[in-house]
């Protein structure tokens, strides 16, 4: 994205050159850019990264010091450079607890926007005034709320439609959390050096590895899951989990909180019957929390807990665990209900799933199959230990979005790896198995 951007004022822009005009010694350079599973791969350090964003800045946009003022700025980073303003805004609000603000940053202070902030957000407005759009950019409240739709009913323009991005939702709206595909839109142009999850997840990393490689293996395993399947608990519930006291303690103060007097429905909560979730009144009557959940079962009560004393799992980990775990633990339950030899969340988070150590599915939940397939052309992580590799897709997903499996192969380019919906990867599996 980089390299296209620099072409059009660069004539002979090569790599070699690239890697000249940003400083970086064109073998390293080289490194960077082969796959994740090469020999020869070398993470990208952050000034590295640095560099590569101060030549698009320098190379496309005007004066920097009124923040608001025109950039000439090739329009296809708009996209990517709002994404990458999601994930900062959402370091702030959702690990750093800090308020966003429309003000400008001031030093000394950690509120407000900063200059790289005011730069999104003039993109967006140049964007919108020149394809005669109401000017999202103007105001950043504005922005994120915007954020929360797809792009195709607010942002029309070509670089949404050439890169099938009309349904692409950068914020979910209930939690107020990046989407899996702004993450990946933000990768390669956002500073920040580790995912969201990651910084969500990162006093529970550091503990884990105070343990032996096993052990931290099985803690892990046990702390996903028991978190996928109890999105509402009390302190007892969480007592009677098989845990160190290190890990307890990082479970009950990142992952939890109490649950809000406004779920409460005559002082109790009602309790979904097929995912544990909290319900909420809906237009017919109770609906489940879970999205995945409400879209796929029929709405059912299964118990009314007292609200007074209940705990919840907080915003990030009710996005990027719990909604997502819906189909992974309907998965091994119904694989490990015919006995096929199945492991959930191996090796702390390999794959969702492996089956005898020679299968392994993952589970995604992209709305766009072209930022899914851009996400595995680059690596398929933890799926390259297996001989099978499976990525699964929700079977909601392929009914709501035309060609999801056609489109998500040509974007990926990938032969080892097979694509498929949730009801077709659960029998392919049990079809492997029985014939084994």
């Amino acid at each position: 994205m980089a390299k296209r951007a620099l072409s059009a004022s660069t004539a002979g822009l090569t790599w070699d050159v690239f890697a000249e005009l940003a400083g970086i010694e064109p073998r390293a350079f080289k490194s960077y850019r082969m796959p994740e599973d090469s020999k020869d791969f070398r993470t990208m350090p952050p000034h590295a990264r640095a560099a590569i964003e101060a030549l698009i800045v320098r190379a496309n946009s005007t004066a920097l010091a009124e923040e608001c003022a025109p950039y000439t700025i090739a329009p296809s980073l708009v996209i990517p450079a709002l994404a990458a303003l999601v994930m900062r805004l959402a370091r702030y609000s959702v690990v750093e607890g800090r308020l966003i603000a429309g003000t400008s940053r001031v030093p000394g202070s950690s509120a407000g926007l900063t200059p790289e902030d005011r730069r999104a957000l003039a993109l967006v407005s140049r964007e919108c005034l020149t394809n005669g759009l109401v000017d999202f950019g103007a105001e950043i409240h504005v922005l994120l709320e915007a954020c929360t739709q797809p792009l195709g009913t607010w942002l029309k323009i070509d670089d949404v439609r050439s890169q099938g991005l009309d349904l692409t939702v950068l914020i979910h709206a209930d939690e107020g959390v990046p989407t899996y595909e702004a993450q990946e839109l933000a990768a390669g142009f956002s500073t920040l050096t580790s995912s969201l999850e990651e910084q969500l997840f990162m006093k529970l990393s550091e503990q884990l590895k105070q343990f032996p490689e096993q052990d931290a293996d099985a803690y892990y395993t046990n702390i996903r899951e028991f978190v996928v399947r109890n999105p509402i608990c009390t302190p007892h519930d969480l007592n009677r989990l098989d845990i160190s006291s290190l890990l307890w303690t990082v479970l009950q103060q990142e992952c939890y909180q109490p649950v809000p007097d406004s779920w409460a429905i005559g002082g109790e909560v009602p309790i979904c019957a097929h995912c544990h979730n909290a319900m909420r009144p809906g237009n017919l009557g109770l609906i489940c929390r879970t999205a995945a959940c409400a879209t796929d079962l029929p709405p059912l009560v299964g118990s009314r807990l007292p609200a007074r004393g209940m705990l919840r799992v907080s915003r990030g980990i009710r996005r990027y665990w719990v909604e997502p775990g819906f189909d992974e633990i309907r998965m091994f339950d119904r694989l490990r209900a015919q006995d096929i030899p199945c492991s959930l969340y191996p090796h702390r988070d390999r794959v969702d799933i492996a089956i005898n150590d020679t299968i392994g599915l993952d589970l995604k939940s992209y709305t766009s199959p072209e930022m899914l397939g851009q996400k595995l052309r680059r690596s398929i992580a933890g799926l390259a230990y297996y001989d099978a590799r499976i990525i699964v897709l929700p079977d909601r997903t392929l009914t709501n979005v035309p060609s999801y499996l056609i489109r998500l192969k040509a974007a990926a380019e990938r032969v080892d790896v097979q694509f498929m919906g949730f009801t077709q990867a659960a029998q392919f599996v049990e079809s492997e198995w029985r014939h084994a």
